[in-house]
């Protein structure tokens, strides 16, 4: 067999439809063994396009012709272990779902295709077949043998080998033909259809059918998985003639933006480009492995003969054109059966239980796996052998670093897990404060109560600052210095814990620190509400306005007064009156300021009522005092400059 195979094409000229014109302007010809698609230049009729095909049906073909010439050997490939992939292509009623479904009196190609699968099972034994069945509708992918009001959107994932599936879509083993006509009949009810002016039963969705033949071999323990994909591709639609309406349209749109990237994915092929878009599109995406990829493919090109159709039929044969030069690479879909080889017994020694990384010797670090920083593949895409390796101790020096972040979390948790720490953090400060609190006030009724009893021993009058003295001058500055080192070592675990967020998770924490840190302030906690903004400011360090707060609040803790925070200004909003009379005011301004200039020759005179000035340093000059210019970074400094002058006065 072959290595390489390039898409087979098919074209098939439809029969004119009833009350449809027809010129014969799209024919099959034949000149000897070569079969061409002749088509009239619709903007000159006397040019005629020719379109050379191996396989070129016209309007008097059958399905069983179609079917027996150009799918039923391609039924020994999927037997063979080999994917292959079946798709209609054309303009939206040139009758691509009569093709591929057909009807009960003349089925198309998916009835007949099944049909001919299970003849073969017959014949062989350890056969088994399975079917799925999904649409894209609005580059959404459902399953459709699922109803369709509890069908969720199913993800399009990627397994360790490159193989592309959608995750979560069901599959069906089915025993007998009429277990399956049953299961795809319910399933067709479910696709997208609606009526057009130019189809009333139009394909609103691609639908891919997927058939898996499974053959086991017990004996040599090994079986062949082979898939035949059965693609009825979505219509391009022209929406002047369809006479869609909002909701048509915006499916029409998704169906013309798939069907583009298909020619964009062809075309990339074809020139050999580095980056082929597949992921531009769900469809493109899942026929991957038909275009360029390991699949066998057979493209079937369905035209329309009425002239209204013209320019579309150029445009899809244009497109067969391009795809036949594509060349895909066929390869066995072949499974081992047999377990794996559990290793010897030298090789299964205990292992030792699992240490924190704190705990490991810096001179000697075992190995230790990776964690995943994704979730895992799907059952279904895991490798079917287990590769064993073994315990190996390496003498590194690896310096220590920081917990990699929790696997595959989302953004929800994120802020779930940042908004629960938050809170234990502000409970345990809470009761840090009640207990600082309850210590005091034990201390001072200590001290009240001292003076009190000694004065009832003794009539020495002792001063009260004796009782100040208690603790020595070294036990002192050892205090200082453990709450000095406690705080740093705080900082240093925020600091640490800042510098593995990302900046957005470092604003929602802000953000968090800087809403609990309003609520106590609003409860007059000010010393835990000063404590709180000052952890929402290691998150976001550049913010000025929680600066000003932090300042304020300390001025209002260190006075002992009430804390009360600044207003917000109002801000105005500007009417199309005002804008306009100021540019009148200024350009009347201007005017007077040139005559004067003119009439004395020297510079202008600057009333109390007008701020003008030749330049925008000049006009900062004038409004200073005033708030105009006055910018977060100054109301900073002032608020801080009156702070030291009132710690001065005081």
């Amino acid at each position: 067999m072959n290595n390489t195979r390039h898409i087979n094409i098919v074209t098939r000229l439809r029969p004119p439809i009833t009350n449809e014109v027809n010129d014969d302007g799209v024919r099959v010809t034949r000149e000897g063994d070569r079969h061409f698609i002749s088509v009239n230049n619709p903007r000159d009729l006397t040019q005629v396009f020719k379109y050379p095909f191996s396989s070129c049906y016209d309007q008097d073909s059958t399905q069983q012709e179609i079917f027996d010439n150009e799918v039923e050997p391609m039924t020994e490939d999927v037997y063979a272990g080999l994917t292959v992939t079946i798709f209609a292509y054309g303009v939206t009623s040139s009758g691509k779902t009569h093709t591929m479904q057909g009807t009960k009196s003349d089925p198309g190609i998916i009835p007949r295709a099944v049909e001919s699968l299970f003849q073969r099972k017959r014949k062989q034994a350890n056969v088994t077949l399975a079917i799925s069945y999904m649409e894209i509708y609005k580059d959404e992918v459902y399953d459709l043998l699922i109803d369709r009001e509890n069908a969720p959107k199913l993800p399009v994932r990627e397994n360790g080998a490159g193989q592309v599936f959608v995750a979560n879509l069901s599959s069906q083993v089915v025993d007998r033909v009429e277990e399956f006509h049953q299961i795809y009949s319910e399933a067709t009810l479910r696709r997208s259809v609606a009526s057009t002016n130019l189809n009333r039963a139009s394909s609103r969705s691609h639908a891919i059918l997927t058939i898996t033949v499974t053959i086991s071999d017990p004996t040599l323990g090994k079986a062949l998985s082979g898939k035949l994909n059965l693609v009825d591709l979505a219509g391009s639609e022209n929406n002047k003639l369809t006479g869609n309406d909002p909701s048509r349209m915006a499916e029409s749109s998704a169906i013309n933006k798939s069907l583009s990237v298909l020619g964009q994915v062809v075309h990339a092929l074809n020139q050999g480009a580095s980056r082929i878009p597949y992921r531009n599109s769900k469809l493109t995406r899942i026929l991957q492995d038909a275009l360029g990829g390991s699949s066998v493919g057979l493209l079937i090109c369905n035209i329309a003969p009425a002239p209204k159709y013209r320019q579309d039929t150029l445009n899809t044969l244009n497109f067969a054109t391009r795809t036949r030069n594509i060349e895909n690479k066929p390869v066995i879909n072949e499974k081992d059966l047999k377990p794996a080889p559990k290793p010897p017994m030298s090789r299964r020694l205990p292992q030792a239980p699992a240490r924190r990384p704190s705990e490991v010797p810096s001179g000697l670090t075992s190995r230790i796996a990776r964690p995943s920083l994704t979730h895992g593949p799907s059952r279904s895409s895991l490798p079917s052998s287990t590769i064993h390796s073994e315990p190996v101790t390496v003498n590194v020096n690896i310096p220590p670093q920081n917990p990699p972040p929790a696997p595959g979390l989302t953004e929800e948790e994120i802020d779930a897990r940042i908004a629960k720490a938050v809170e234990t953090e502000v409970a345990r400060r809470l009761a840090e404060h009640e207990k600082q609190k309850a210590i005091e006030t034990e201390s001072r009724v200590s001290l009240e109560e001292g003076p009190s009893n000694s004065s009832q021993k003794s009539p020495v009058v002792e001063d009260p600052s004796s009782h100040i003295g208690h603790m020595s001058v070294d036990e002192d500055l050892r205090q200082r210095l453990a709450e000095l080192e406690q705080k740093f070592e705080t900082g240093n675990s925020e600091l640490r814990m800042v510098s593995d967020l990302s900046p957005a998770s470092r604003k929602r924490t802000g953000r968090a620190y800087v809403a609990l840190a309003r609520a106590q302030s609003e409860k007059n906690n000010l010393a835990l509400a000063l404590e709180l903004y000052r952890k929402a400011e290691a998150y976001v360090p550049d913010n000025v306005k929680l600066k000003e707060r932090i300042i304020e609040i300390e001025w209002a803790v260190k006075n002992g007064k009430p804390f009360k925070p600044s207003p917000k200004k109002p801000r105005k909003k500007k009417t199309k009156k005002t804008a306009a009379a100021e540019k009148s005011r200024a350009t009347g301004s201007e005017s007077v300021l040139q005559d004067s200039r003119d009439e004395n020759n020297a510079p202008p005179v600057f009333g109390s009522s007008l701020l003008v000035g030749s330049t925008t340093a000049s006009f900062k000059r004038q409004a200073e005092g005033s708030e105009i210019w006055e910018t977060p970074k100054r109301r900073y400094k002032k608020i801080r400059a009156s702070i030291e002058q009132e710690d001065d006065d005081e």
